[in-house]
């Protein structure tokens, strides 16, 4: 049995064809490992080239890919620690370009001027043909040894030729199948127009592919190598390429002579070089013919390249084991360190979150909603690059929202390149502003890198490392900074109609419309048609590229969601409802309505628990959003209103929510009552259904459900602010007042709306304007000093000065 610690050269194959050839070019070969890890699956052969002890390995049998070869490296260097030298070979499909006569049965050897590595990593989407192109980057160089050897080698075959067909022609004395392994006749090569697809049938081309289309290629001359050896870039990716012209078009652009599936896997677990047989020409011609004979030209130049190489070269190598484990522990202790930073950052800029609307957004959109957008011409041509912006404007309660929410899933899903999101919220005052809008663009350009960490950071060093906040100028400036770091971007804006600073972020608009230098940045943005924005936008980006949002379009989606929520909802469906009743609800509720209108009417009949009852609604369904909302307000049990949401300096939680409830300021019951708390958070919605929602998992927070909604209430006399104060403010110094005498930690604990009453009944006093109704309650009526811990006190921090 041979010692693991012995072998210092590991090569990797993907193929049996490949591993066969490689056993074929052994000096000598060695008894199985006497001891590999526990946990490496892989399959081993052991030998010997030259002085140099060699140890194979083959992806396991159907399995190929980056992540498959990453694995097989990973267990090689864990059994074979002393590995310092790493080899990737086996076959490839060539790139054929004017500059590069790359036959099949040549070999491409990965190579890189300027510093950089000879395999380019690429991704593909989710089909081959004419799917767009994505680069991830240059990979690492092998060993410095491997390319010292590569020089010398390629300038041996300058002078002698190579002689590697002769070898190969050696080498196949020891394969027994070797018919499968020689050259095959030059007839056989093939290249084909890149027009030409190979038709969907397991004919090959000699039978099915019309000969008129091929490439006529001259014979080689004399003192030209045939086969050839190439050197240059090797594209590695996650799937076959089969697509000519992907294939010439990154000739062209990038140089890459051939493609493969596995080095990609490997550059980062284990740095080696990459040597490819070229048995195809990466399109649908595809075929086994030229494996074989590719397979071992490729060893042969492996073996002749390992000869360059002299064994205390390698033995100076650090081994491959140890060398990662440094690059890990480095990358580990930067990766920290970088977190680190971006969650300083994050502090400072205070970004609000975007996500937490797209979410909200996804639970509300049905499947399909907004597809009829997507394949609009108008919002295919903004896609494609054909113009920048696009403004989409509709009325309350169309779906602008969730049209937001369609797109950036689409964007995500075609890989567009980066992209950015805001909502702005009526319900979250970080959300309204310019200020807030361009510290969320900022944090998701830092987050994405992608060479726009600089300009932030530097903005960061010069506010005091974070110490000082930056201007909403400064702000805007790093932001297009930032952007012009980017090849492509996007930018989507919802609710433009729900910001408070709507002149500072029309001038943002103007700003980025105007600016040539940021033509790869597009931008969609949603609103209300209200008439700033009708007066602006216009003039900014021509008015074809305003969209009123299709009335027709929009009542489909509605009817969509009427039918889907009939169907799918379980207080529909457990009702049994006869088909007459259902189709009366579709029609009523489907047809000529808004969406939020539809989503409160489906809500009503959904409470209702008979036939007649349902059949009573629909008879005297609401006119309007308005008419809906006031049905709404007048089913709320009194001692349940409150105003405190409508004018809320933060979103409540809805614990928070449950205090309020249990807190009466008028009746012989007033004051705080915890036997009045609600049994649950959930019970919330249940007193005001359709008028409130829900947002987040974990803090579960309490929202008005739409902009309409409070609008409508700040259009009612008694929720007024200068009249809701009064009751704000008597709620929370009741509140206040009552939980007084309780420890520390129950109040900190049991009393969750204490803190935000402390704060914020001041403001609300100021706006009461000091009326007589406000306190309803004070100190004398305490039996002696009130007793308190140090947190009760803190939250009376200022009442004690007022009264």
């Amino acid at each position: 049995m041979s010692d693991p610690r012995a072998y210092t050269i590991g090569w990797i194959c993907a193929l049996t064809t490949e591993s066969v050839a490689a056993r074929a070019f052994l000096d000598e070969e060695h008894d199985p490992p006497n001891h590999v890890s526990q946990h490496d699956n892989n399959s081993y052969v052991l030998g010997k080239i030259g002085y140099h002890h060699v140890v194979i390995a083959v992806l396991p049998d159907g399995e190929y890919g980056t992540t498959s070869a990453a694995a097989v490296a990973r267990d090689m260097l864990h059994s074979f620690p002393n590995v310092r030298i790493g080899l990737m070979v086996g076959i490839g499909g060539g790139v054929p370009s004017l500059t590069q006569d790359i036959r099949l049965g040549d070999v491409v050897v990965s190579s890189r001027d300027g510093g950089k590595g000879g395999v380019f990593q690429y991704d593909f989407g989710k089909t081959i043909q004419n799917q767009a192109f994505k680069e991830t980057g240059f990979l690492d160089q092998p060993p410095m040894v491997l390319r010292t050897a590569v020089s010398t080698l390629k300038g041996t075959y300058e002078l002698r030729g190579h002689q590697l067909v002769d070898k190969v022609d050696k080498a196949l004395e020891g394969i027994k199948k070797r018919k499968k392994y020689r050259r095959l006749a030059p007839t056989t090569d093939r290249l084909y127009n890149s027009d030409v697809v190979h038709p969907a049938t397991t004919s090959g081309c000699d039978i099915v592919c019309d000969t008129t289309y091929l490439v006529h290629r001259a014979a080689r001359d004399e003192e030209d190598d045939d086969p050839a050896i190439h050197y240059g870039l090797i594209a590695s990716g996650n799937q076959l390429m089969k697509d000519a012209h992907i294939r010439d078009m990154l000739a062209a652009e990038k140089g890459i002579l051939c493609f493969e599936m596995e080095a990609a896997g490997l550059m980062n677990h284990f740095p080696c070089l990459v040597i490819r047989g070229i048995c195809d020409y990466s399109d649908s011609h595809k075929n086994k013919e030229w494996q074989g004979f590719a397979a071992m030209m490729a060893a042969a130049y492996a073996k002749d390249l390992l000869q360059q190489i002299p064994p205390n070269k390698v033995d100076a190598e650090m081994p491959l084991a140890k060398a990662l484990s440094d690059i890990a522990t480095k990358a580990a202790a930067e990766s920290i360190q970088s977190g680190l930073h971006t969650e300083e950052m994050r502090r400072w800029l205070h970004p609000p979150d975007p996500s937490t609307n797209l979410i909200y957004a996804r639970k509300l959109r049905h499947e399909g909603t907004g597809a009829w957008l997507l394949k609009a011409p108008i919002f295919q041509s903004w896609e494609g690059g054909s113009h920048r912006h696009l403004w989409l404007h509709g009325l309350a309660g169309c779906g602008k929202t969730v049209l937001s929410a369609t797109v950036l899933d689409h964007l995500m899903e075609e890989n567009y390149g980066l992209i950015l999101s805001f909502f702005f919220d009526f319900n979250d005052t970080t959300k309204q502003t310019l200020d807030g809008m361009l510290r969320s663009l900022a944090s998701q350009l830092y987050r994405g890198r992608a060479g726009s960490a600089g300009p932030l950071d530097t903005l960061f060093q010069a506010h005091g490392k974070g110490h000082n906040q930056p201007t909403t100028k400064a702000l805007e400036d790093i932001v297009c900074e930032m952007l012009m770091a980017q090849k492509v971007a996007c930018i989507v804006l919802d609710a433009l109609d729900e910001s408070t600073t709507r002149d500072e972020l029309l001038s943002w608009i103007r700003n980025m419309a105007s600016r040539p230098e940021l033509g790869h940045v597009h931008m969609l943005y949603t609103s209300r048609p209200e008439s700033e924005f009708l007066h602006e936008i216009p003039t900014l980006i021509e008015k074809e590229h305003c969209v009123s949002l299709d009335k027709q379009a929009v009542n489909a989606d509605i009817r969509s969601y009427v039918t889907a929520q009939l169907l799918q909802r379980r207080d529909f469906r457990d009702k049994h409802l006869p088909q007459d009743l259902l189709e009366q609800i579709r029609t009523r509720i489907g047809d000529g309505s808004d969406g939020i209108w539809a989503f409160c009417q489906l809500d009503s009949l959904a409470r209702c628990y008979h036939q007649a009852a349902i059949k009573k609604t629909l008879v005297s369904l609401p006119r309007n959003l308005n008419e809906t909302y006031r049905r709404m307000i007048e089913s709320i049990p009194i001692e349940l209103k409150s105003d405190v949401l409508v004018h809320s300096k933060w979103p409540l939680k809805l614990a928070e929510a449950k205090e309020v409830i249990a807190t009466q300021i008028e009746g012989d019951s007033q004051g705080f009552d915890v036997n009045r708390r609600l049994y649950s958070d959930e019970n919330v919605l249940a007193y005001c259904p359709g008028l409130v929602t829900v947002i987040g998992a974990w803090d579960k927070e309490l929202h008005l459900a739409y902009f309409s909604v409070k609008e409508y209430l700040l259009g009612e006399s008694q929720f007024k602010i200068t009249t809701a104060s009064i009751p704000i403010v008597r709620m929370c110094l009741t509140y206040l007042m009552d939980i007084s005498g309780c420890s520390y930690r129950k109040m900190k604990r049991g009393f969750l709306m204490g803190k935000y009453a402390a704060e914020v009944w001041t403001g609300y006093a100021v706006l009461a304007q000091s009326s007589e109704d406000v306190p309803d309650r004070d100190w004398d009526n305490h039996l002696g000093p009130p007793r308190g811990s140090r947190l009760y006190y803190t939250y009376f921090d200022g009442l004690i000065a007022a009264i």
